[in-house]
């Protein structure tokens, strides 16, 4: 059996829904989908234009358009920006940080470019390298791990992919089994007819 991407891609929202199924999925839905609408419309500008354009790149190169948007189209870079920029601790944002640089050095010893500048064969190539298990403790790998779970995040909860790749509607209502329920009142009593002795 062959997996197309589409496919692929529905079974990561579907493996993805019961994690959120412990939080309030109208929640988890509107919070992601005012940081994409804000990275479209109002960009974020933490990420110095070098990091920026890796990080473009590195999303486009994880989930690239294709018969159906990539990640670009449903504005991850600056979904991931916000994130790193405004969400993350500064001891994590500098851990990130570093381990970007350190993505880039990495393709910059093995193809004599930077990532942005690699060419399909060469991305690729460091693709596969993050999705293998070696070197799975380097600053690199750790961190392009991380991009990635940001990106797949990002991408599966936007509300294009979400409503046109995935064909996911969430119900914005959360059950709440704990609310009191209160007894009807009792009926009135019918008076005349009548009466047994």
């Amino acid at each position: 059996m062959t997996l197309t991407r589409r496919t692929l891609l529905q079974l990561a929202g579907l493996a993805a829904l019961p994690a959120l199924v412990h939080a309030d999925e109208a929640t988890i839905t509107r919070w992601t989908d005012a940081l994409l609408q804000r990275g479209l419309q109002d960009p974020p500008r933490f990420f110095p234009p070098e990091e920026r354009a890796l990080v473009r790149s590195i999303a486009d190169g994880i989930l690239p358009r294709t018969d159906t948007p990539g990640a670009l189209d449903v504005g991850v870079p600056a979904f991931v920006e916000i994130i790193v920029g405004e969400w993350m601790e500064p001891t994590e944002r500098d851990a990130f940080r570093a381990g970007l640089a350190a993505l880039d050095q990495r393709a910059l010893a093995m193809y004599g470019a930077r990532w942005p500048a690699l060419d399909p064969i060469q991305r690729d190539g460091e693709l596969q390298w993050g999705e293998s298990t070696v070197d799975t403790t380097t600053e690199a790998k750790r961190t392009y791990r991380r991009l990635k779970g940001l990106v797949l995040h990002g991408y599966l909860t936007s509300e294009v992919v979400r409503r046109d790749v995935l064909k996911v509607n969430y119900i914005h209502e959360t059950f709440r089994g704990c609310v009191p329920v209160t007894a009807p009142a009792p009926a009135a009593r019918r008076t005349g007819g009548m009466s047994h002795a």
